[in-house]
């Protein structure tokens, strides 16, 4: 299985000129805690899209994974980093957005699923719509508020089959070659999941964090890693933008089986605990 980061943008809210990728939490870089729970996860081959900061990144993980230099990282968005990319992936693919924060067994309760994305129907501000079927397909991603049926906040973390993954890039390429290159990778996703099934799996309860904001950072360093790092025994109120079941309920244990984490519906869609 291959995984890939899109690590290109700059956050514009980010005072600090450091890439959102390697910003510290509990004293490692963001992109040291991805390519962990990408490996983690079964990934065998990796590969980091870089923009802004591309040397102080590669400086970070040479010789450890594929690099691949997106130079237009200030006027192309993630739809055409995922599109540099397509000549490196072969296989199932992680698709990873660089500046969120999450627990490592995310990732593997979304292989379970196939084709899936990981996505927290509890979060108040939601900075990625999504909407999905009551079986728990998804329907559409989008930066804008969806006029009704809103389902949750995306994380920005895929799983997609071999399959799946060959008509996302075929349609990325659709879109560059019409001059699209500015769009987010949502457009492509959204094309191809009118196409072909993918799951939404709801992390409500979990601790993360999409780190846009000097805000985010502060919460990913000051609740969410310390919840991440107590994962494993059971804690309460869980804190980040996930925010905490009602009434302070309690996060159980990860209910691994092996390496294989529970996975069950809930209301009609996926939910992982």
């Amino acid at each position: 299985m291959h995984a890939l980061i899109l690590a290109a943008g700059r956050s514009s809210s980010l005072a600090d000129s450091t890439p959102t990728c390697l910003l510290e939490v509990g004293g490692r870089p963001l992109l040291s805690h991805q390519l962990d729970a990408a490996r983690a996860a079964g990934a065998q081959r990796l590969t980091v899209v870089t923009g802004h900061g591309h040397d102080r990144v590669r400086a970070l993980v040479a010789g450890e994974v594929d690099i691949v230099h997106n130079e237009r990282f200030a006027d192309t968005g993630s739809l055409y980093s995922f599109w540099l990319a397509r000549s490196r992936v072969r296989g199932d693919v992680l698709v990873l957005n660089c500046d969120v924060l999450f627990p490592d067994h995310v990732l593997r309760g979304l292989l379970h699923r196939g084709s899936a994305l990981a996505f927290d129907s509890r979060c108040a501000e939601s900075r990625e719509h999504i909407k999905a079927t009551e079986e728990g397909r998804l329907v559409e991603l989008n930066k804008e508020p969806l006029p009704q049926d809103t389902s949750g906040e995306h994380l920005g973390l895929l799983h997609l089959t071999d399959e799946v993954a060959r008509a996302a890039f075929d349609t990325a390429d659709e879109l560059v070659r019409q001059g699209r290159d500015h769009d987010a990778l949502s457009t492509a996703i959204n094309i191809v999941a009118g196409r072909h099934s993918i799951a939404c799996v709801d992390v409500a309860g979990l601790p993360w964090v999409e780190i846009d904001h000097p805000e985010d950072l502060d919460e990913a360093r000051t609740e969410v890693w310390p919840a991440i790092a107590q994962l494993g025994t059971k804690f309460q109120g869980t804190t980040g933008r996930s925010s905490a079941r009602p009434n302070g309920g309690i996060v159980r244990e990860l209910g691994f089986s092996g390496e294989r984490p529970v996975v069950h519906g809930e209301s009609g869609r996926v939910t992982i605990t």
